[in-house]
């Protein structure tokens, strides 16, 4: 899938900008979108009313003025997010114009509805769908083989990893490693670039640290 890219690799603001504005608001994704990036990750998890919102924690008071677990409260009751927005939708996120968002899936069990919510918005061609559930992305993917996805690695579960064996065992889907888990040992990592999503990075800057060109990188800043 090519989400329209113009240059290698993708450049993704990590929940936006979070040191700009607000994580996982829509602040965030406009300011990573006029700051030149391709486009941005972001967290997608339920409501208690089954509605697509974006949050990355399980509850809500870190980013919310309100408190207790998101899956525990209906979309009419959740409160606005400590920059005043409202918790945005998935749906509000995808109508920004950006090249590609990186969905990450923080329920798996939600991947069904993640990929109705996104073929509905007329944005699978530039959707990335990542999860640490990487059950959850392999139904994905056999249920849309056209989906574009990934399997999200903690950064110690690829310290010893023999990385053709780990690409082989995911089966086409991309690789989503943490910088400092790859680092040490990125010569190892470089024949398998076009699969892997770096993240974990403070700037987009780091990225000349690894000596390879990944499909895409994910980052807090620009510089």
């Amino acid at each position: 899938m090519t989400h329209g890219v113009q240059r290698n690799p993708l450049r993704l603001g990590h929940r936006g900008l979070p040191l700009r504005a607000l994580e996982n608001s829509l602040a965030s994704f406009r300011a990573a979108l006029d700051a030149g990036l391709d486009g941005f990750e972001l967290d997608v998890q339920r409501t208690a009313d089954g509605a697509l919102v974006v949050l990355h924690d399980p509850t809500l008071e870190r980013t919310a003025f309100g408190h207790g677990p998101l899956a525990q409260t209906a979309r009419a009751d959740l409160p606005r997010l400590r920059n005043g927005e409202a918790i945005p939708g998935l749906d509000e996120a995808l109508a920004l114009p950006a090249r590609c968002v990186n969905v990450e899936l923080k329920e798996g069990a939600a991947w069904r509805a993640a990929l109705d919510a996104v073929v509905a918005a007329g944005a699978l061609g530039r959707v990335i769908f990542s999860s640490f559930d990487h059950a959850a992305i392999d139904a994905l993917r056999g249920h849309r083989p056209d989906a574009d996805c990934g399997w999200l690695m903690h950064p110690g579960e690829t310290l010893h990893d023999d990385p053709a064996a780990l690409v082989a065992r995911a089966r086409g889907a991309r690789l989503h490693l943490h910088g400092a888990a790859v680092l040490g040992r990125a010569a190892e990592w470089a024949p398998f670039a076009e699969r892997i999503v770096l993240w974990g990075l403070p700037s987009m800057a780091e990225a000349a640290l690894f000596g390879f060109t990944p499909a895409a990188l994910i980052a807090d800043e620009v510089g």
